[in-house]
C-alpha cells in the first residue's frame, strides 16, 4: 500500500506503487543497512500530466517560479554606474540575480548552500583524462539542490530556465553528472529525522534504493566516473571514514575504501576529492588519492589543514599542511595521464606570515621506497605568489552558509590551468601550468591573467570549454544582499 507521508522533513510518497519489500538488512558495524527497494514508474508522484522530456534543456515552464511570484530586482543605472571599471584579460559573463529566477527564499537557500556538502560539488583536476560527457556542456560544474520539507529545488546554472522543482522533501540532497545517452541523471537525498538516503532517477522519476543509516553523515559527494570505473557512486564520509556507495550494484551497499586515522577522528571535513590513476581500464579504473581539507568541528577560526589518503586499501595518511589557505589535486601534464598509473600533484595555497604574501605551490606526490604504500611529499615543481599590489585593498563579507567561510582560496584545476581564487577579495588568479622543454622538462608556472570580480565568491568550479580553454563558474554574493547573489562564468 502507499506509505503514508511522514512529518518533518521525511519523504512522503502517497500515490507510489511498490514492488514487493524484501526484509530490510540488518546494518552491519559500518552503520549502514540496504533496503533493495525499486518503485514502479509513475509520474502521479511527481503531479505531472505529461511525461518529462529527455532533453535537459527541454523543461517546463511549471519547474520554475511562476513569473508573478519572483520580485523582479531591476537594477538601476545609478548602480550600474557604481561599479568599479575593471580590465580584464578574460571574457566574463556577469548574470541576472538569483531573485530574478528564482523566489527570494529559494534564493537565500542557494547561497546557503547544502548541507556537508560544496555547492558545485568540488574540484576534479587530478583525475585521469578520460571522461565521456552526455549532456550540452562539459561535466565539472554540479548543479545545487535545496531540499526543504515537502519539496527540492535543483538549479543549474547554465541552464534557461535555471531551475527545476521536485516533491521530493529531504534534509539535503546532491545530483550525478547526466550518466548516459538516455541522459539518466540521480539525486542523492539524505533524510535526517529518519536516517535515510534515497537515490531518485529523474528522468524517468523513479526510486532507485534506499538506505538506512545507522551512523552520521559528516560528508558527502557525487564522484566523477574516472575514480571508480565509470559507474553511478557517491562517497559518505562518516566518523569511520569514507565509504563508495554504488546504488546501481547489487547488493548496492556502502563499501569502506579508507579509514580515518587518530588525527582525523574529530575533524571536520570541509572539502573531498580524488584524483590520479590505478592504470587501468573501464571497470576496473580507480583512483589513487584522496584530498581532504578539515579543521576543528568547534572553533570557526581554526586552521585549515590538508591530508592526503592513499586508495589502495592500506589509507595510507599524508598531512600535507597544518595551515593551509586552499589545496586542491591536478593531473600532471603529460600525454599518458589517461592510461597510465600515476599519482597526482597536489596545488596548495599557504600564506607566508613573514612576507605577508599568499603563495601558489605544486608539488609531487610518491611513495614511500620503504614499503612502496606510504604516501610521501615529493619536491615542489613550481610556485607563485599571488601578487595583490595592484589590486582592490577591498574585502567583502561571508553570507551564511552551510559550511561556513572555510578556505579562504577555492583551488580549480582542469586540464593544465590552474586557478587560485581569493573568497573574501573576489580575486582570480588563472595559471597555465606546463612542461618547460627548456628547463630540461620540468614545470612552470605562468599567469595567464586576473580578475576581480567585486562581490564574496561563495564557491567556483571549473570545466572545459574547447581546445586550450576552460571556463571557470563562479557563484557570487550580492554585495548588498546577503542573500541573494549571481553566477559569474569566466573564460579562461
Amino acid at each position: 500500500p502507499p506509505r503514508s507521508t511522514p512529518d518533518g522533513d521525511g519523504f512522503g510518497v502517497d500515490g507510489v506503487k511498490f514492488e514487493p519489500t524484501p526484509p530490510r538488512s540488518t546494518p552491519d558495524n559500518d552503520g549502514f543497512g540496504v533496503d533493495e527497494v525499486k518503485f514502479e514508474p509513475t509520474f502521479a508522484a511527481f503531479n505531472e500530466i505529461e511525461p518529462v522530456q529527455n532533453q535537459p534543456n527541454e523543461l517546463s515552464s511549471d519547474d520554475v517560479v511562476e513569473q508573478e511570484e519572483v520580485q523582479v530586482l531591476e537594477e538601476s543605472k545609478d548602480s550600474t554606474s557604481s561599479e568599479p571599471e575593471i580590465v580584464s584579460p578574460f571574457e566574463v559573463v556577469l548574470s541576472d540575480l538569483l531573485s530574478t529566477k528564482v523566489k527570494s527564499s529559494a534564493a537565500a537557500a542557494i547561497i546557503r548552500g547544502p548541507p556537508a556538502a560544496r555547492h558545485f560539488g568540488g574540484n576534479r583536476g587530478g583525475l585521469a583524462s578520460v571522461h565521456t560527457n552526455f549532456g550540452i556542456k562539459p561535466d565539472g560544474v554540479g548543479p545545487i539542490a535545496i531540499s526543504g520539507p515537502d519539496k527540492s529545488l535543483v538549479f543549474f546554472s547554465d541552464r534557461d530556465p535555471p531551475g527545476r522543482t521536485y516533491p521530493i522533501g529531504a534534509s539535503g540532497a546532491v545530483l550525478s553528472d547526466i550518466m548516459d545517452e538516455n541522459y539518466s541523471e540521480y539525486m542523492c537525498c539524505f533524510l535526517a529525522r529518519e536516517k535515510r538516503m534515497i537515490i531518485f532517477e529523474l528522468t524517468r522519476k523513479t526510486v532507485v534504493v534506499e538506505l538506512q543509516m545507522k551512523t552520521k553523515l559528516n560528508f558527502w559527494r557525487y564522484l566523477p566516473p574516472e575514480a571508480h570505473g565509470g559507474e553511478l557512486a557517491f562517497v559518505l564520509i562518516t566518523p569511520i571514514g569514507g565509504f563508495y556507495w554504488k546504488p546501481l550494484e547489487n547488493p548496492p551497499r556502502p563499501r569502506q575504501v579508507w579509514k580515518r586515522s587518530a588525527e582525523l577522528e574529530s575533524k571536520k571535513v570541509i572539502t573531498y576529492e580524488e584524483g590520479g590513476s590505478n592504470g587501468q581500464s573501464g571497470a576496473d579504473a580507480r583512483s589513487t588519492v584522496a584530498l581532504l581539507l578539515v579543521s576543528s568541528p568547534v572553533s570557526s577560526d581554526a586552521n585549515v589543514e590538508a591530508y592526503c589518503i592513499s586508495m589502495d586499501g592500506e589509507s595510507s595518511q599524508l598531512l600535507v599542511s597544518d595551515d593551509v589557505q586552499g589545496a586542491a589535486l591536478c593531473r600532471p601534464p603529460t600525454p599518458d595521464a589517461s592510461s597510465a598509473y600515476f599519482l597526482p600533484f597536489v596545488v596548495t595555497v599557504q600564506n607566508n606570515y613573514e612576507t605577508s604574501q599568499l603563495v601558489l605551490t605544486v608539488e609531487d606526490l610518491t611513495q614511500d621506497s620503504s614499503d612502496g604504500k606510504s604516501l610521501v611529499r615529493g619536491v615542489t615543481l613550481a610556485s607563485a605568489i599571488l601578487d595583490l599590489t595592484d589590486v582592490s585593498n577591498e574585502s567583502f563579507a561571508p553570507p551564511p552558509m552551510s559550511m561556513g567561510s572555510s578556505p579562504e582560496v577555492l583551488v580549480c584545476c582542469n586540464q593544465d590551468f590552474i586557478v587560485a581564487v581569493i573568497r573574501s577579495r573576489g580575486l582570480v588568479f588563472a595559471y597555465d601550468f606546463t612542461t618547460d622543454l627548456m628547463e630540461s622538462g620540468g614545470q612552470s608556472l605562468s599567469l595567464v591573467g586576473k580578475h576581480e570580480l567585486g562581490r564574496y565568491v561563495v564557491d567556483a568550479a571549473i570545466r572545459p570549454n574547447g581546445d586550450n580553454q576552460v571556463e571557470l563558474v563562479t557563484l557570487l554574493r550580492e554585495s548588498n544582499d546577503s542573500k541573494d547573489g549571481r553566477i559569474a562564468t569566466i573564460i579562461i
